[in-house]
């Protein structure tokens, strides 16, 4: 039987974090729950991730910070970025990188991260 997709989620704001969590467990997906870059790095070290959802601005390492660390350990991870200033995003959009942008519904989040497992192929 194959795994359900694992996804790796950097949200300092802990209710947003905990909804969104609750919405992707719902969908039949894993979900882990970081609060700031590096907790999220100290998971993805402990184990794979399928996707890694991440905030901009959070404390202790932001969410560009942990993108780049992310990209030296794990370079074709797919990541989505959640943030209300893709200005701040230090990183292009590609293939492996895309921006959901706050506010957002719960319907896009499942989108998104749909969308992203499958065109990367990612399956957990």
């Amino acid at each position: 039987m194959e795994s359900a997709p694992h996804i790796l989620v950097a949200e300092d704001e802990r209710l947003e974090a905990l909804a969104l969590a609750d919405t992707l467990e719902g969908q039949g997906l894993r979900v882990t729950l970081t609060h700031n870059g590096l907790e999220a790095i100290a998971a993805l070290e402990s184990g794979p991730a399928s996707l890694l959802m991440t905030d901009l601005r959070m404390p202790v390492m932001d969410g560009n910070e942990l993108i780049r660390r992310t990209r030296v350990r794990r370079p074709t991870l797919p990541v989505i970025v959640m943030t209300a200033d893709s200005g701040a995003l230090w990183h292009p959009e590609s293939e492996r990188l895309r921006v959901l942008h706050k506010p957002f519904s719960f319907q896009a989040a499942i989108g998104a991260v749909r969308a992203m497992l499958d065109r990367v192929g990612t399956t957990g």
